[in-house]
């Protein structure tokens, strides 16, 4: 089993309350998976993702990852795997505004021992969303929309097992989020395994064979 999680929690504290942001989860993907996760606004799918990807150590339950329990190896070691074989989309671009987009795009590949051509992969990447020419130009002449796809793009740069993606669509127009789910679909169908949290539930209708699962109150419901 490529992900397994078992009845993970991650509790907060809020207002001198404490607030279960994950409560319980169990869930499974294998390769070539194509997982959604619904729920409104604080419903707990950041936070899910973020544990699912090893950047979170849960309070209870474990991540496994190819049968390797995420925080029963050391930092190193997982930070080696989140390198090799997770890709993130963050809700958020963060694109370092002092680097141009090519070197936004190759920065996953300054943390491991990557042995691909990095500057042709990204050009590939950069036509596949159509910003192949924006490739010189920095973050702060990009629109929104279009750093937004650049960080979807950087994210197969490592060309991983996993994609965790937090809203991938959120703030693009109708047409490049079309363009946007027909790549993942590429990529899902060459193996790639997709885990995707969101509000939109049109999302998964796009790709093939979609596994939904809900998230309310930081309840995983199937």
């Amino acid at each position: 089993m490529l992900i397994e999680c078992k009845r993970i929690t991650k509790t907060y504290r809020s207002d001198n309350k404490l607030l279960k942001a994950v409560d319980g989860a169990s869930f499974t993907a294998d390769k070539g998976d194509f997982v959604v996760i619904l729920g409104h606004s604080g419903s707990g799918k950041t936070t899910l993702l973020s544990l699912v990807g090893g950047l979170t150590r849960p309070d209870e339950g474990e991540v496994l990852i190819h049968n390797t329990s995420n925080w029963q190896q050391s930092d190193q070691a997982l930070s080696v795997m989140r390198n090799k074989t997770i890709g993130f989309i963050f809700q958020f671009a963060s694109l370092i505004p002092s680097l141009n987009v090519l070197e936004n795009m190759a920065l996953p590949l300054c943390f491991g021992h990557h042995q691909h051509d990095c500057t042709a992969l990204a050009y590939k990447l950069l036509e596949e969303i159509g910003l192949a020419d924006k490739a010189k130009a920095f973050p702060g002449q990009l629109s929104g929309g279009q750093q937004r796809r650049v960080a979807i793009a950087r994210a197969f740069m490592n060309k991983p097992e996993i994609i965790l993606a937090d809203e991938p669509t959120g703030d693009l127009d109708e047409e490049t989020e079309n363009d946007i789910l027909a790549m993942f679909r590429r990529y899902n169908e060459q193996g790639c395994t997709f885990l995707v949290v969101t509000h939109n539930n049109e999302l998964g209708v796009s790709q093939n064979n979609p596994r939904t699962l809900r998230m309310r109150q930081g309840v995983l419901h199937a």
